[in-house]
Parts: structure tokens; sequence; C-alpha cells
């Protein structure tokens, strides 16, 4: 149970670490992520203006299938006109007339038709060829855009280098500085240990040399004693 809850607090001391970790991280400038945000902008832009340009093709695509379809008729009427006019030139009856007018008619009319087509499918083409000036635009100014991400990311991580650089210098600092003060203290430290030792050893001297001319005149005064007592013995 112990072994689990000291496990737990670690995790957690873990945890805050990296969140503080985390924290640190320099927050991106506001003109890179301006710069960003333009980019993306201008992307979704260019992917609208290809749209447009797929669209306006497929668009084309039908237009084109409506105008062989509305070709394949007007062949058909002309083959059928032509063959009620031979037959008005066999049997020139009113009712043959009136069928070869019919059937004049109807070809002008596919023909205004495929006519209006044919319009349509040109200014379709228009189209696509506006819409691709568009696309080209959009990219032009994609381009720029990302050079400039590029430019402001470049400054950004320059920026970083330069303070990383600074930082590390400072430290190396501090540290040489920490080093040199623990060495000043060593030093000191030795010092006074030698300043100890010889006043030690001085103060051992000196009591040493206080106690040999105390011991010089007691050997002085040993001689007179045995004088005197020389003297009064004869």
């Amino acid at each position: 149970m112990a072994q689990a809850k000291k496990a737990a607090a670690r995790k957690k001391t873990a945890t805050r670490k990296k969140a503080a970790t985390a924290s640190k991280a320099p927050a991106v400038p506001k003109s890179v992520s301006n710069a960003e945000a333009k980019a993306k902008l201008q992307e979704k832009a260019v992917g609208q203006a290809e749209k447009k340009v797929a669209q306006a093709q497929a668009k084309l695509d039908r237009q084109k299938k409506k105008v062989d379809t509305e070709n394949g008729k007007l062949a058909k009427l002309r083959t059928d006109l032509a063959a009620k006019r031979d037959k008005a030139k066999g049997k020139a009856t009113a009712a043959a007339k009136r069928a070869v007018e019919t059937a004049r008619g109807k070809l002008n009319t596919q023909r205004l038709k495929l006519q209006d087509l044919r319009g349509e499918a040109k200014l379709i083409r228009a189209e696509i060829q506006a819409a691709k000036k568009v696309v080209t635009r959009e990219n032009k100014k994609l381009r720029t855009a990302q050079r400039n991400l590029t430019s402001k990311l470049r400054e950004y991580q320059r920026k970083l280098a330069k303070k990383e650089k600074a930082e590390q210098k400072k430290a190396e600092q501090k540290a040489k500085r920490a080093a040199r003060k623990s060495t000043a203290k060593k030093t000191t430290a030795r010092k006074k240990t030698t300043t100890r030792a010889k006043t030690k050893k001085a103060a051992t001297r000196k009591s040493a040399t206080r106690k040999t001319p105390a011991r010089k005149k007691a050997a002085r005064r040993t001689p007179a004693r045995k004088k005197a007592a020389t003297g009064s013995a004869s």
C-alpha cells in the first residue's frame, strides 16, 4: 500500500514537471500565427477556385453531350427533308409540299436549338478560362503567403536560437562565478588553517622562549648558593 502511494506521488511529481516544462515553452508570436492563418485561408481560396474550374469543366462536358445529341437529331431531320423533297418531286401534290415545308421548319428549329447550345458551350469555355485565371491569381497569392510564413518562421527561429544562446551563456557565466566563489572559499579556508597553524606554532615558540631564560636564571643562582654554602662551612 505504501509503495503504491509512493509510486502515485512520483507520478504526480513527474506530471507537474512536464506541465511546468510545457508552460515554459515560448508562445508563437502573433505575426507567425497571423501568417499561418493567412496561408491556410489562401489554400482554401485556391481549393475553391479549382473546384469552380472542375465544375465548369463538368458543365462543358454535359453541354458537349447535348450538342452531340442535337447534332444527331439534325442529321436525321436533314435526311427526312431530303426524302420528302424527293417524294414531292415525284408526286407534286399539296400534301407532299406541306410535308416538305413541315420538315424544313423542323430542321430550322433544330438548327436554332443547336446554335443556342453551341453558344452556351462557348460561354462555358469562357467561364472555364476565367476560373483558370482566378486559380492562377489565387496560387500566386498562396505562394506569397507561404513565402511570408516561411520568412516569419525563420525570423522567429532565429530569435529563439539567439535567446537560447544568451541563456546558455548566462548559465555558463553563472557556473563560472559559482566555481570562482567555491575556489575562493576553499582558498580562504586554506589560508585560515595555515594562519591558525602558524599562530599556534608561534605561540609554542614564544612559550619555549619564555621558559629558557627562567631556567638560565635558576642555573645562575645554583652556583651562588653552592658558594654560600661552602663559605659557611669553613
